[in-house]
């Protein structure tokens, strides 16, 4: 590997660690909240703090710059899907209706 190439994998690493550290402390929190609250936990939010608990290892183990780092693509791939279906099953915890997030309001549908 390259100088560039290092320093760049380097600061991938360390925004990886910090995205998934900020949305751990915020699941942490909604947790936290709910148990205060008496509600019950539900299996979406505590799947999401399990990704970003494992991508916060992941990006803490893989943060130096080995000579074979290349090889943890397939690994950085699965916690990328991970993440995708994290955000889905967040957004359906919302209670967010999904025609707001396309622009469309629910009165379209009858035009």
């Amino acid at each position: 590997m390259g100088a560039a190439s290092k320093v760049i994998h380097v600061l991938l690493r360390v925004w990886e660690l910090i995205c998934s550290v900020i949305v751990l402390a915020i699941l942490a929190r909604f947790l936290h909240l709910l148990s205060a609250a008496g509600a019950t936990r539900d299996g979406r939010i505590v799947y999401a703090l399990i990704a970003a608990s494992i991508s916060t290892l992941y990006s803490i183990v893989f943060m130096p710059p080995f000579m074979y780092a290349f090889l943890a693509f397939p690994a950085d791939f699965a916690l990328f899907v991970m993440w995708l279906v994290a955000f889905c099953l967040l957004i359906s915890v919302s209670g967010m209706p999904l025609d707001l997030l396309s622009g469309h309001s629910s009165a379209d549908r009858f035009i």
